[in-house]
């Protein structure tokens, strides 16, 4: 893949990557201070900038991911890694979608802030392996 395509991706995968872990850390934050439930969802604002960087994540992930598993040297580790990125990236989004339909959303916040953060740390660890 042409390097500056390359970064490109790199670049837009990281932006959607902070969107999406500043949106989760907001959600998270804002569902600790307000435990009453007769507040307005406030991520509902935020909905859709989230869903267009989920879409982003994925869409330049799975670019990026084909790119390093086909040009790159890539370890068993880090494809044990990569692989284990893409199956907590469905979980987050399984926990989100589960989420959704549960009524006093603020009781209980949800887990998938945690593991979007591991998500962050093992791409970090992938970025220098």
């Amino acid at each position: 893949m042409n390097n500056y395509l390359y970064l490109i991706l790199i670049w837009i995968h990281s932006m959607g990557a902070g969107i999406w872990l500043g949106g989760s850390l907001l959600y998270f934050l804002k569902s600790t201070v307000y435990k009453d439930s007769n507040k307005p969802d406030f991520i509902s604002e935020y909905n859709s900038v989230l869903t267009v960087s989920t879409i982003i994540l994925f869409a330049s992930g799975i670019l990026i991911s084909f790119d390093k598993l086909t040009y790159g040297n890539y370890s068993n580790f880090s494809a044990i890694l990569l692989l284990t990125k893409v199956i907590l990236s469905f979980i987050v989004i399984y926990l989100i979608w589960k989420s959704r339909n549960i009524k006093n959303k603020l009781e209980k916040p949800n887990p998938s802030i945690f593991i979007t953060m591991l998500i962050y740390l093992i791409a970090s660890i992938l970025s220098i392996f």
